[in-house]
């Protein structure tokens, strides 16, 4: 509504200017042609008495002559007559404020005027010269121009008035023609602009396509805008429904990959619990165990059989498909957690896996993901070792400014260091290894997704995974995870 106003002052105001511009001519005009009047008006009777005068000057003499001028005189309300001798001879009157144009205008006998502005309002006085033998006098006409500027006042207050009344109903047409032309179009595509920033691609607005306007064309372009994003939108979710639920599949598959890894781990795990229970099954099946020994080997049986479905169950909670659902978690437990399922392929390779985790370190996270996280790192450092070594992992509060791709102030951070005594990786193949399906393992051996579904995992959760490595002397990967409360803080 603001541009209708805005547009309909500056036409009023132009409209006005272009009236009293006109007004000003038009009263500029009046008065000229008032004074032009007024000049004829005095010529008339100046001639007619300036050849009376000089015949009755000629033959009664100058008595006679100026008695007819006052004779005259009685007659004229409005102006006064006199006589005035030109040649400045004797009767000659002070000819000080005289124009000099008008004097020499009137010495060679021509009419002429002026208007001596000494007296309020103004007194206009015309000249028509008379030769009286060898002088040359004049017949001076006076009045007063008190009518003229009672006319032009008049004249300046009718145009005021009907100047103003022309810009009153041309403010109250503007006005109106502006809120219907502008005001209430520019209100809906503002109201739609409002609806759209909120998330309403199915607003649109409604224009008239006989105005034919910019507007009419602003509204189309408007509504196909709306049209056109919610297309994108519809198109942008199904794109990441898809999106999400292909990085659900990739996640989930390389969770299938590393319990693939462990299946061997763990079959070795419950190698020795099995080989226990057979044994003390056949004691009691043989008979061999009698009395108080037959409970006992019940016992050890039971004892086995929890521990082999502990693992199992392990095993299985580690490849189940859940949501995520953060919760406040020991890294000390995370850790033993993943490296439980780990010692076993660990122990194969003659790899020892140690732990330096300070007790009460807690972090917000999903600890399903972080463990994937944990185990493929762990996993890695084994596989990367080709003769005995150990595999450290270690945690500590750090400091540290996020990556680019993660952003960010500078900040505290839970960091957990998984160390491998390996060969390294190379400078040419660093930049790569959090790039998804790049691996440089034999054929079969990797998919090349663990690393890269760890760091959006990492990434998810506010964090990421920083690498340094030294070819032949091993490599470092670092988990960042902002701090969580720890248990002084609970205290506290």
């Amino acid at each position: 509504m603001r541009l209708a106003r805005k547009f309909t002052l500056a036409l009023v105001l132009l409209a006005i200017a272009v009236m009293a511009g006109l007004q000003y001519f038009q009263v500029r005009r009046e008065l000229e042609r008032s004074a032009m009047d007024m000049q004829h008006d005095h010529r008339l009777p100046g001639h007619t008495l300036a050849g009376s005068i000089g015949k009755a000057w000629q033959l009664a003499g100058e008595r006679e002559a100026l008695t007819l001028l006052q004779q005259a005189n009685r007659f004229q309300e409005q102006v006064h007559l006199r006589w005035v001798w030109l040649d400045g001879g004797p009767g000659t009157p002070d000819l000080t404020g005289f124009p000099p144009r008008l004097r020499t205008s009137l010495l060679q006998g021509n009419d002429g005027s002026m208007v001596d502005p000494a007296v309020d309002p103004g007194l206009l006085h015309s000249y028509t010269p008379v030769l009286i033998g060898n002088r040359l006098g004049a017949i001076e006409i006076t009045e007063s121009l008190g009518a003229q500027r009672q006319y032009v006042n008049t004249v300046v207050l009718g145009t005021f008035a009907a100047t103003a009344a022309m810009a009153l109903g041309f403010i109250v047409a503007a006005m109106a023609m502006g809120r219907r032309l502008v005001g209430e179009p520019v209100e809906q595509l503002v109201s739609l602009a409002h609806r759209i920033g909120q998330g309403d691609l199915t607003a649109r607005v409604s224009l008239p396509q006989r105005r034919g306007d910019e507007l009419t064309t602003l509204a189309g372009a408007m509504n196909q805008m709306g049209e056109q994003l919610e297309e994108t939108r519809s198109r942008l979710a199904t794109e990441v429904a898809a999106r999400l639920s292909a990085v659900d599949h990739l996640r989930h598959a390389d969770r299938l990959t590393t319990v693939g890894k462990l299946a061997s781990g763990v079959a070795h795990e419950l190698g020795t619990p099995l080989n226990v229970v057979m044994g003390r099954a056949k004691m009691i099946s043989s008979g061999e165990a009698e009395g108080e020994e037959v409970g006992e080997c019940a016992q050890i049986i039971s004892q086995q059989a929890q521990h082999m479905t502990a693992i199992i169950r392990q095993l299985l909670d580690f490849a189940r498909r859940r949501k995520p659902h953060r919760a406040p978690e020991d890294v000390q437990d995370l850790v033993e957690r993943s490296l439980s399922l780990l010692r076993s392929m660990a122990a194969r390779n003659s790899v020892t896996l140690e732990t330096d985790i300070p007790t009460g370190l807690m972090v917000q996270v999903d600890a399903g993901q972080v463990q994937q996280v944990l185990t493929n790192l762990v996993m890695n450092g084994v596989q990367a070792m080709k003769q005995p070594g150990t595999v450290r992992v270690r945690a500590e509060h750090a400091r540290s400014t996020p990556p680019p791709d993660v952003g960010g102030p500078e900040g505290d951070y839970v960091r957990v260091d998984v160390e491998d005594q390996g060969q390294g990786i190379p400078e040419d193949v660093l930049p790569h290894v959090f790039e998804p399906f790049f691996t440089t393992k034999d054929v079969g051996e990797g998919t090349g997704l663990g690393l890269s579904v760890s760091y959006g995992l990492m990434q998810e959760h506010g964090g990421w995974i920083a690498v340094r490595s030294e070819p032949g002397r091993g490599s470092c990967f670092s988990i960042y995870l902002p701090r969580g409360e720890d248990t002084c803080q609970a205290a506290s």
